[in-house]
């Protein structure tokens, strides 16, 4: 069995335990599980600001957000904290969310970056599965390090956006749930 049929394998497992059997209640633990990663992440990469934002009640996995502007503070996450953060930042804020599934060993890793135009007002918002910036490539792999000592995987884009076409979520009808959706979260 090839490495990518192995984790749709496992992915299919989990989906049909959590979904279709409904033997297994991956949110039980999700806030003992949330609290752990956070620990690990604050201690191992320690130079850059982090916020959990995970949910608690409803949550699929734990949500943790890095700031990658070693020094600097998160801030309010209201609109004006954002603008005074990317203010601060001279203009652009770049950070890093990583989504660690409480179904399994899986991750989803993405990178934005934030703009402020003081003239119009306007914030900018953009998001891509690598870092806009070369010097955010250390990050990157100090963090998929934690992620193999722990034995979790990143899913690529690819795998996170295949139609799971039998399964129907809180908000998400049959057929339009995705890898994503039962893994992590309902968008």
């Amino acid at each position: 069995m090839t490495d990518i049929n192995r984790v749709f394998k496992e992915i299919d497992d989990l989906i049909t335990a959590v979904y279709r059997a409904r033997i297994f209640d991956p949110w039980e633990e999700g806030p003992m599980r949330a609290a752990r990663f956070e620990q690990i992440f604050r201690e191992r990469l320690s130079d850059f600001p982090i916020r959990n934002q995970t949910d608690i009640v409803y949550g699929g996995s734990t949500v943790l957000a890095f700031l990658l502007h070693p020094g600097h503070y998160l801030g309010n996450p209201t609109r004006d904290g954002v603008e005074v953060r990317i203010n601060r930042l001279g203009g652009e804020c770049f950070m890093a969310l990583v989504e660690i599934s409480h179904l399994g060993p899986f991750a989803r890793i993405r990178f934005t970056r934030e703009t402020f135009d003081r003239n119009t007002g306007d914030l900018g918002f953009e998001q891509a599965d690598l870092p806009f910036r070369d010097e955010d490539h250390d990050f990157l792999s100090a963090l998929m390090d934690i992620l193999i000592e722990e034995n979790i995987q990143a899913l690529s884009r690819e795998i996170l956006d295949q139609t799971v076409p039998d399964v129907e979520l809180d908000v998400t009808a049959k057929g339009d749930a995705t890898i994503y959706h039962c893994l992590f979260d309902e968008e």
